[in-house]
């Protein structure tokens, strides 16, 4: 059976990382696959966020060009026969400085001639979901009584860890006499 002081100083280890630990919260760049069936396109329209990328996975037997046409150009890939490597895939990386909030038709071509499109809405990657009221200012820096608060809380949170480790140790120290 396990000890319950060992139990103890375990929990107090991890509530002291916990309070210590620094915390963000973020999302990364997602994908979104479409597939290239004989005959479909599935899914045949997709929303997705800047900076996702979009991945056309080519399942028949001969080579696909796909293309699409942002307000900097013409972006244009080959999905090649289907394969057990990559060379049936092609990618598009929605880059949030040349794909801005709007709907894209992507073209697909099969033998060199005009097959099917896929509509793609590209949504804003918006991180500021709630906005202050119109007319809200913000205080351009903390006042002095903030900074002491914040000062005292980061003390008193280095001050407990420390204390637990100062009781992890003694009562370490008084199972090694026992």
């Amino acid at each position: 059976m396990t000890d319950p002081r060992f139990i103890s100083r375990v929990l107090v280890l991890c509530i002291v990382v916990v309070l210590v630990s620094p915390s963000a919260a973020a999302h990364g760049a997602n994908t979104f696959s479409f597939i290239l069936r004989s005959e479909s396109v599935n899914p045949e329209s997709a929303q997705v966020l800047q900076n996702d990328t979009l991945i056309f996975y080519n399942v028949v037997d001969y080579e696909r060009n796909i293309s699409l046409e942002g307000p900097y150009g013409e972006e244009v890939c080959t999905a090649g026969p289907s394969s057990p490597g990559i060379e049936d895939e092609c990618r598009f990386w929605l880059d949030p400085e040349k794909y801005g909030p709007e709907t894209y038709g992507i073209q697909i071509f099969s033998n060199g001639s005009w097959w099917k499109e896929v509509v793609v809405t590209v949504v804003l990657d918006n991180h500021t979901e709630v906005l202050p009221p119109d007319g809200f200012v913000f205080e351009p820096e903390p006042n002095e009584s903030e900074d002491l608060g914040r000062f005292f809380l980061s003390a008193a949170v280095l001050l407990a860890g420390a204390a637990a480790l100062m009781r992890i140790s003694r009562d370490k120290k008084g199972d090694e006499e026992e």
